[in-house]
């Protein structure tokens, strides 16, 4: 009985010595070709968003319109933008938008809803509160950003009323009048 059991301690040990020769004398097709080994695990790099971070999370982005404002409360971040004079075009607002999309749900983890609006300042208001271009409520629990969170990027947001009604956007008659009318449902 005590020879069964050395025979199967015996047995075991081979191939375990067997398996560390074969993976040893195996190339490995994860090494790249100037020999450095890849990462197993990716290191999250979402952060979790507060008072003290959300100036350093927008600044990393490069938004076409000046941001005029910015409030964070509990999981609510509130960006208004100021729309430049007649230099602006809708597709640069847009972008500006799905940049703002990225930043706050592709690298935090507890925004839970993004309200956006894209002021144009009156005249003799430089700082004061323009007129109201464009808005748009964003919310981390739309099933769209979690299937379907690549195709924001190709989306055209002027045109496209899915993606209009997933992002919530909402023009103003003074943004059909500098843009255009932007869908037919706006």
């Amino acid at each position: 009985m005590k020879s069964a059991a050395w025979r199967a301690l015996a047995a075991a040990a081979c191939c375990a010595a067997a398996a560390a020769l074969l993976l040893a004398v195996l190339q490995p097709e994860a090494v790249q070709p100037d020999g450095r080994h890849l990462a197993v695990f990716r290191q999250d790099r979402s952060v979790r968003l507060d008072s003290n971070n959300v100036v350093d999370l927008l600044a990393s982005a490069e938004f076409g319109q000046k941001i005029k404002r910015v409030h964070w409360s509990g999981s609510v971040l509130s960006v208004d933008f100021a729309v430049r004079d007649d230099d602006a075009a809708a597709e640069v607002v847009f972008s500006d938008l799905k940049e703002l999309i990225l930043q706050a749900f592709g690298h935090t983890t507890n925004v839970q809803r993004l309200l956006v609006r894209f002021e144009e300042n009156e005249a003799g208001s430089a700082a004061g509160r323009g007129r109201l271009l464009l808005a748009a409520d964003v919310r981390r629990s739309d099933p769209w950003i979690a299937e379907q969170w690549t195709g924001l990027k190709d989306a055209d947001l002027g045109r496209d009323a899915v993606w209009r009604k997933r992002l919530r956007l909402t023009a103003t008659s003074r943004w059909n009048e500098r843009f255009g009318r932007a869908a037919p449902d706006s």
